[in-house]
C-alpha cells in the first residue's frame, strides 16, 4: 500500500507526468502502426519509360514491376493495378550506352494514402537508341507447291516497299520484310490478295510499319517447254478442184512450238503441218506468203523460220 502511494505521488510530479506522456505516446504509436501496417503486393505493373524526343527504348531489364503497399484496410482496398502508374523519366539520357535507374516512391503514382513498402526489382537496366526511318522492299512469301504442270510467271507486290520507323540499331540489320505466307496447294488460277499482312517478327519488335499490309498478285500459268523441228516441208494449199504446179522458195522451214512437258515428249514431226495459202495468187510473178501451221490440241506456235516464203505459179 505504501509503495502504491509513493508511485502515485511520483506520477503526480513533473517527471512522473513526463514518463506517463512518453508511455502513452509509445502505446498510441504502436496502436497506429498496427492499424496502418496492413500490406498487399500488387504484381505485374507495366513500367513506362519516357525517352528523349527522337529516341526509343531498345532494352529494358524489367518491363513490369511488383510494388508492396502498406496502409489501413481502407487504403489498400482501393488499390487497382489498372490505376497504378509506374514511370521512369529517361529524357536526360540522349545516348545509346546502357545505364541503370533506381526505383523509388517517386516512380509510382497510386490512388489513395497507401505507403510504398518496397519495389521489386529495386532498379532496372535501360538502353536507348535514336529513332530513324528506312524504306525496305517487301518479299512475297508462299507455302506448299503448285500442282504439277503449273508455275508462277509473275509476282507483283503493291506497294513494293514499306517505311519502317524504329531504333537505328534494329533497322540497320533489316534489308527486307515478308508477307504472311500464301498457300499454293491446289492453285491453278492466278491469285489476288488484298490487305495481305506483313509479318512483324521478333526482329521488328518496337518498329512501326507503314503500311502494315500490301496487295499481292501472283500470275499462275501452265508450265510449258519448247521444242524445235527443223526442215519441215512447206506445202501449198490449193483451192478445191484446182490443180496447178507451184514453186516454193524455200520449200522447208524450221518450226518451234511449246506445250505441257508430258505432251511435248510424245510430239513428232509427223504430227505437224506447214503450208502457204496460194488460192488467191495468179500470174507467174513470185508472191511473198506467210507460213502457217496446223498443230495438235495443246500445242502452241512459237515461230517459224523463215516466217514467209516466195510462191510462184508454174506455166
Amino acid at each position: 500500500m505504501k509503495n502504491l502511494r509513493k508511485t502515485l505521488e511520483f506520477l503526480g510530479t513533473r517527471n512522473g507526468i513526463r514518463l506517463v506522456s512518453v508511455a502513452a505516446a509509445v502505446i498510441v504509436w504502436y496502436a497506429i502502426r498496427a492499424a496502418t501496417s496492413n500490406s498487399t503486393l500488387v504484381t505485374d505493373i507495366p513500367l513506362t519509360i519516357q525517352p528523349p524526343a527522337g529516341w526509343s527504348v531498345v532494352d529494358c531489364s524489367a518491363p513490369a514491376i511488383d510494388v508492396a503497399f502498406l496502409g489501413t484496410r481502407d487504403d489498400l482496398r482501393y488499390l487497382n493495378r489498372e490505376l497504378i502508374k509506374a514511370t521512369v523519366d529517361a529524357r536526360d539520357h540522349a545516348n545509346n550506352q546502357p545505364f541503370s535507374v533506381k526505383l523509388g516512391p517517386a516512380n509510382i503514382n497510386a490512388f489513395g494514402n497507401a505507403r510504398i513498402d518496397f519495389i521489386r526489382p529495386a532498379s532496372i537496366a535501360l538502353r536507348l537508341d535514336r529513332e530513324i526511318t528506312k524504306q525496305v522492299p517487301v518479299k512475297a512469301e508462299t507455302q506448299n507447291l503448285l500442282p504439277d504442270g503449273y508455275e508462277i510467271e509473275k509476282t507483283v507486290v503493291t506497294p513494293a516497299t514499306v517505311e519502317l520507323s524504329g531504333p537505328a540499331q534494329i533497322l540497320d540489320g533489316i534489308e527486307f520484310v515478308r508477307t504472311e505466307p500464301v498457300d499454293l496447294d491446289g492453285r491453278i488460277r492466278s491469285i489476288n490478295k488484298r490487305r495481305l499482312p506483313i509479318v512483324a517478327g521478333d526482329e521488328l519488335a518496337g518498329v512501326k510499319m507503314d503500311p502494315p499490309a500490301v496487295t499481292l498478285d501472283l500470275l499462275i500459268v501452265e508450265r510449258s517447254v519448247s521444242t524445235l523441228f527443223p526442215d519441215l516441208p512447206v506445202l501449198p494449199m490449193l483451192a478445191p478442184g484446182r490443180s496447178i504446179r507451184v514453186d516454193l522458195d524455200p520449200d522447208v522451214a524450221t518450226l518451234t512450238v511449246k506445250g505441257r512437258p508430258e505432251l511435248m515428249k510424245t510430239l513428232v514431226a509427223e504430227d505437224l503441218r506447214l503450208f502457204v495459202d496460194i488460192t488467191r495468187i495468179s500470174g507467174s510473178e513470185p508472191v511473198r506468203l506467210p507460213i502457217r501451221a496446223v498443230l495438235p490440241s495443246g500445242v502452241t506456235l512459237v515461230r517459224t523460220e523463215p516466217s514467209a516464203i516466195d510462191a510462184r505459179l508454174k506455166e
